[in-house]
């Protein structure tokens, strides 16, 4: 698939945490998807846009709870519960099973991220927090959690995200130009990765 289509796929593809979400009162790490689920929102994204499924929230939620993934606890080294990880490495063997995709290393760095989203079959799941998270009307709200968005298409400077504590009216295609998305990955140093189509299963060491 070209960078052109997977654009065209993602343009206006988004799902809220909240706002009345059919799945927003799902149990989900010690509470429920309204508050705690951006994780697998944003996952659910990056699953769609990329593979051209029409999943929702609750069928990712469904088929990693038949897969036997604990999502009411902290992610764990072990890869048994995935709350707050949805992406880490570890869970790329269910990840590539059930939705036919994998997440892979990427730098903290404005400039890996144009590249990661210049490529043909790529997007972007990354969390911050203690920061600026902004709506498509620039309207900023402090995150002092972790939240984690959907970073899908990169163009002329503007970095374009999907916000799942947000409705779509705000939250879908928020830019984030180059010294805003610099100012949002120095808050924190954690949890980001190149979300693609599966390559070799034994390229990267998966225990991150």
């Amino acid at each position: 698939m070209s960078r052109n289509e997977l654009e065209r796929r993602g343009e206006n593809l988004f799902f809220s945490q909240r706002h009345g979400a059919p799945w927003e009162s799902l149990p989900y790490w010690e509470g429920a998807v309204d508050y705690n689920g951006c994780g697998l929102v944003a996952m659910t994204m990056c699953i769609d846009i990329l593979t051209g499924r029409e999943l929702t929230p609750e069928d990712v939620y469904r088929m990693r709870d038949s897969a036997g993934i604990d999502q009411r606890r902290v992610c764990d080294r072990e890869a048994t519960s995935i709350c707050g990880g949805d992406a880490q490495l570890r869970f790329n063997e269910m990840n590539r099973r059930l939705f036919g995709i994998e997440a892979r290393p990427l730098e903290r760095s404005t400039e890996a991220f144009r590249t990661a989203l210049s490529g043909e079959n790529t997007v972007i799941w990354a969390s911050s927090r203690q920061t600026g998270f902004y709506d498509i009307r620039g309207n900023k709200r402090k995150v002092h959690n972790g939240h984690v968005l959907c970073f899908w298409k990169y163009d002329r400077g503007v970095f374009y995200a999907k916000d799942p504590g947000l409705t779509k009216e705000l939250g879908n295609n928020v830019p984030y130009d180059t010294e805003r998305l610099r100012r949002w990955l120095d808050a924190w140093d954690y949890q980001q990765f190149e979300i693609g189509l599966p390559r070799d299963k034994g390229r990267e060491k998966e225990s991150i």
